[in-house]
């Protein structure tokens, strides 16, 4: 069977492995080579499994290098593991995630085996062998790519999200920060943010997901299913009444006393409940804290282009978030300074469906503490189809109508100056 793109792997791996099939299957990459010689080491192997094995792992003997595509030399052996080579059948379609995750699933196609790999360890072990009789082709990845770091950074979900549960959690204590998902028309970018939820090392959390009157069928399907854990609860409104609206409604009904904000179309790294928990346990009258971010470009075919790690500004104020405009992400809000600012206002120009975000912090920036957490936390998907990119020149005249009725801002705008001139 072979596979014609990578955006498809694990569909077509389901696909074949659902319908009659062998005791085991092998994956190959394009450029590997089975040599005859390893029909007898392949069928040694087998003989001697274990039944509680649910594969084998290849470490090859020889490996065939590949010209790097811009320079004259040959690229090092490839650090990023491969998945194993041969996999028992019944293992991987059983268990509560039978098959291997899709796209929505896994953005990451590319890592899918490793992924299944991953999941299986917690309940098979893995044979690993040397073996002369498979020859593995080094592929050589465009400098664009940066691979290496890319696997740094989805490593730890892929990791943490495998972590299998005979039975969801039972939280019997009152969580102590409610993750808002606002979702419109999202259904495709759910699951892998829901996953980053479930996989947090900081279990005192209640999920929110408040469909805002979304119509796409992805989003209808996905909501039906959500996984079962008494931690997320379920909103669904007809009408879409845009971010701001959606986000206060989420506030009036949070049982923690922080708030963090969670959009639908990107991802929390594992340990970001448990490092923010533990940083706002020291601030005293505090706002919000945020945090750093790792950007990915969402390329037309949805392949996720890693763009590196985004530095928030270490402090913030309304002329700084008004001027710079700089993405906050993570973002965790106190809530009961937010219910004393009435939550998001939704009366401006675009009715708090636009810039929410910059509105808020500078809202708080003015009169409360906002406390930098300096660690990468959040994984922020940049598309073209989004709301904000699709309305770039709208950020002008949203700005110019709050300098407009904002007399805090232009207060804030003249010290600003003045301390820079001194």
């Amino acid at each position: 069977m072979i596979i014609p793109s990578e955006e498809v792997t694990a569909t077509i791996l389901n696909e074949t492995l659902a319908r009659e099939f062998g005791p085991w299957f092998m994956t190959l990459y394009a450029g590997d080579s089975v040599q005859p010689h390893a029909k007898v080491e392949i069928e040694q192997w087998l003989r001697t499994c274990s039944d509680h094995s649910a594969g084998y792992i290849i470490n090859p003997v020889s490996i065939t290098d590949q010209l790097a595509p811009s320079k004259n030399r040959h690229v090092p052996y490839l650090r990023i593991p491969r998945g194993p080579l041969l996999w028992r059948t019944k293992t991987v379609m059983s268990g509560r995630t039978p098959g291997f995750r899709t796209r929505e699933q896994l953005p990451f196609q590319k890592y899918v085996l490793n992924d299944k790999q991953f999941e299986l360890s917690t309940r098979y072990e893995w044979m690993e062998v040397d073996s002369a009789g498979i020859l593995y082709h080094q592929r050589a990845a465009p400098a664009w790519m940066k691979e290496t770091e890319e696997w740094q950074a989805v490593l730890p979900l892929l990791q943490a999200g495998s972590q299998e549960q005979s039975q969801p959690p039972v939280v019997s204590c009152p969580p102590l920060v409610t993750i808002a998902l606002c979702t419109y028309n999202d259904g495709s970018y759910l699951p892998w943010a829901v996953r980053s939820v479930l996989a947090q090392t900081f279990g005192g959390w209640e999920l929110v997901i408040l469909d805002d009157g979304s119509i796409d069928a992805e989003t209808t399907h996905y909501l039906m299913r959500v996984p079962q854990d008494n931690r997320i609860k379920l909103i669904r409104q007809e009408d879409n009444t845009g971010k701001s609206r959606a986000l206060n409604r989420i506030l009036n009904l949070a049982k923690a006393p922080w708030l963090l904000e969670l959009d639908a179309d990107d991802w929390l790294a594992p340990d970001a409940l448990e490092i923010f928990m533990r940083e706002a346990g020291g601030q005293q009258n505090t706002a919000v804290v945020y945090a750093n971010h790792m950007e990915w470009l969402e390329r037309a075919n949805k392949q996720l282009v890693y763009q590196g790690v985004k530095v928030a500004p270490s402090s913030l104020s309304p002329y700084v978030l008004l001027q710079n405009a700089p993405a906050v992400a993570l973002r965790m809000f106190n809530v009961s300074i937010l219910k004393q600012v009435d939550g998001w206002d939704h009366h401006t120009i675009f009715e708090g469906r636009l810039y929410e975000d910059i509105g808020q912090l500078m809202k708080l920036s003015n009169t409360h503490k906002l406390y930098h957490v300096p660690e990468a936390l959040y994984h922020r998907r940049l598309r073209t189809s989004s709301l904000t990119h699709r309305h770039p020149h709208q950020y002008l005249e949203w700005k110019n109508s709050i300098i407009g009725e904002s007399e805090t801002w232009k207060h804030d705008h003249h010290s600003e100056r003045q301390n820079a001139y001194e």
